[in-house]
């Protein structure tokens, strides 16, 4: 019995994900017009998020977010015996430092697809 039930339970999320995929499947996807229009306007957002997250990582010691903060917060924590969340901190500090060197490649690349959206009659 035990065996029938799994086996029909199985059966039916088969046939559920298939009949749930078709459509999407058929689904010929948004024109690349409109998702060029799209990328392009939103690139004034997208630059001012990343300078604004870059401010803040590149911060000193007193900008909370930043990479000198956390820096501070993982000695003061070690300075007072916690260990765990003094490391914790400290991963957290290298994540944040290697998000600086992404942001930066990512803005690089910014120039080159506001070219691309002027050269494809796309206004930002």
């Amino acid at each position: 019995m035990r065996i029938r039930t799994l086996a029909a339970l199985g059966t039916t999320a088969a046939a559920l994900t298939i009949a749930l995929a078709a459509p999407a499947l058929a689904d010929p996807g948004t024109d690349t017009t409109e998702r060029g229009a799209k990328v392009c306007g939103r690139l004034p957002q997208i630059e001012a998020r990343a300078d604004k997250v870059l401010t803040r990582l590149r911060g000193d010691e007193n900008t909370k977010g930043s990479v000198a903060y956390t820096r501070k917060r993982a000695e003061h924590a070690r300075a007072n015996g916690n260990t765990d969340l003094a490391t914790a901190l400290d991963s957290r500090a290298k994540a944040r430092q290697d998000l600086i060197t992404v942001l930066q490649k990512k803005q690089e690349g910014l120039p080159k697809a506001k070219q691309w959206c002027a050269e494809h009659g796309f206004t930002e």
